[in-house]
């Protein structure tokens, strides 16, 4: 299991790219107070053309995400007005995690942080859910040059979260009667397409395999959500839960959450609002049409 955080999105230029909007990111940051320096300009152009989760792009592909991105927020009428598309374009936690590092990285590389500036990032953390703690702890990555470092760390987080993502789905399968190995494969196929969970489809497949096959103490699903909650004290770790959930569901029911019986489970157990539950779904509904839901 050796994929990183920057391996994640590297590789060609695709439709509705999120390196885009991690671009766009930087622009924006750029923007916020007005006055493009040209230490700032220095870091996006480093970032484009030297780190490694661009790498595959050729040059003039990664022209093309400078123009796109400085057109977007130029048409957009300024890098505060562009924060809800650039949110939109980046539906998967580590996207949103990468893009405030990176648009942290732009703000403190002059010596000057403006309170424009500073508005900019907190409207950014905003639209990509992102908790107060988080944002501090990558603003200071950035800050003391370790913000590669960070995401590597933020990568292995959401690697060891993997296993509850699984035992999720497989909670979810016995409450929709599916513990068939053909739901299995179509599982494999969704969280292989999550990019939070960087794994590789053997593994995923190996820990699938493992729960599906798991005896059951008869507990019910219920009380083995509650039992699962109490493992995960970060409620921000929760409600990623529930948009992995949420991802398995076709797009249309998302708006009629509350008539879905797992996910009804999933709340209670969970402790997550009513207000929550709906971003949680707008947040699913973010992931792209193409993702392989199962059947």
């Amino acid at each position: 299991m050796d994929k990183r955080a920057r391996d994640v999105i590297a590789g060609a230029l695709r439709p509705n790219d999120p390196r885009r909007f991690l671009v766009e990111a930087m622009i924006g940051a750029m923007d916020a107070d007005g006055n493009i320096d040209a230490r700032e300009q220095e870091v996006l152009n480093k970032r484009v053309e030297e780190h490694e989760m661009f790498a595959g792009l050729s040059q003039a592909n990664s022209k093309l995400l400078l123009e796109l991105a400085t057109d977007a927020v130029k048409f957009a009428g300024g890098a505060l007005a562009r924060v809800p598309a650039i949110a939109k374009g980046l539906p998967a936690r580590l996207h949103r995690i990468t893009a405030m590092a990176m648009a942290c990285e732009i703000v403190v590389a002059d010596a000057n942080v403006a309170q424009t500036e500073l508005a900019y990032l907190e409207n950014l953390r905003l639209a990509l859910r992102l908790a107060p703690y988080e944002a501090q702890d990558i603003f200071q990555a950035a800050r003391e040059q370790r913000a590669l470092r960070y995401l590597d760390d933020r990568l292995l987080r959401l690697r060891s979260l993997v296993p509850v993502v699984v035992e999720v789905f497989t909670l979810r399968a016995l409450t929709l009667g599916k513990i068939t190995d053909d739901h299995r494969f179509e599982l494999r196929d969704l969280l292989v397409a999550i990019p939070d969970m960087a794994l590789r489809d053997h593994e995923i497949e190996g820990l699938l395999y493992q729960s599906f096959k798991r005896p059951r103490g008869g507990m019910g699903v219920e009380v083995e959500l509650q039992q699962m909650a109490q493992s995960l004290p970060d409620p921000v770790d929760r409600y990623w839960m529930v948009v992995y959930a949420l991802c398995a569901e076709p797009t249309v029911q998302l708006s009629r959450w509350r008539f879905i019986p797992f996910v009804v489970l999933l709340q209670r157990a969970f402790q997550i609002g009513d207000a929550d539950m709906e971003l949680a779904a707008s947040d699913a509904a973010g992931f792209p049409m193409s993702l392989p839901r199962p059947k």
